[in-house]
Parts: structure tokens; sequence; C-alpha cells
């Protein structure tokens, strides 16, 4: 599915590290992807609730920036945090999973 809906001239870079993300890379920059599933609430038929899509959460000049930005989402998806702490140690724990995944350098 991401094949089809991606230009054949974009690289597709996934790991189940960075899940529900990934990242493309054209000949101008890269861009990170999110993987959507409907939300019940806002479907208007049972058949709009199999349909998942692609949305686009931004370009970036290089890896590194698209790696940061995957581990902020990934932190941004829970819902609730009770302190300043444990948001950032969810958020460095994250960083750390992809870091160590691509052995990328520093982001």
């Amino acid at each position: 599915m991401i094949k089809e809906e991606l230009s054949a001239s974009v690289t597709v870079i996934k790991d189940p590290k960075m899940e529900p993300f990934f990242i493309g890379k054209d000949s101008y920059c890269y861009t990170v992807y999110q993987k959507v599933n409907p939300d019940p609430r806002y479907a208007r038929k049972t058949t709009d609730l199999e349909k998942e899509y692609i949305k686009v959460l931004g370009h970036y000049s290089n890896f590194g920036s698209c790696l940061k930005v995957v581990a902020q989402n990934k932190a941004n998806n829970k819902k609730s945090y009770e302190s300043v702490k444990e948001y950032l140690e969810y958020y460095n724990r994250v960083r750390d999973e992809i870091k160590t995944a691509v052995v990328a350098g520093d982001f």
C-alpha cells in the first residue's frame, strides 16, 4: 500500500521501532510520513474504517532531523503524562531506541 501511494522515485525507509512513522527520501529532501487508521467518530461508512492512509508530517533537509521528529511524535502519541520528567524519560527512551536501531550518529 505504501509503495503504491508514493512515487517510484522515493526511497522508503522503515523500521519497526519507528512504527507507525516512516521516512521517504527523494532527490530534494527527506519526508516524514505517518500511517493513520481513520477515527471511527469521523467515518461516514464502515468501509472508511478499513482505509489506512498516509499523512505527511514534514519535509527535512537531513536524516537526523527526521529521526528527531519521529521520536517527538511517538512521545506525543501517548495522551497523558504525570510529570515533565515522565515525558522526557519516555521521549529519551524512544529517541535512543531509534538512534540505536539506525546507528545514525547524533540527532
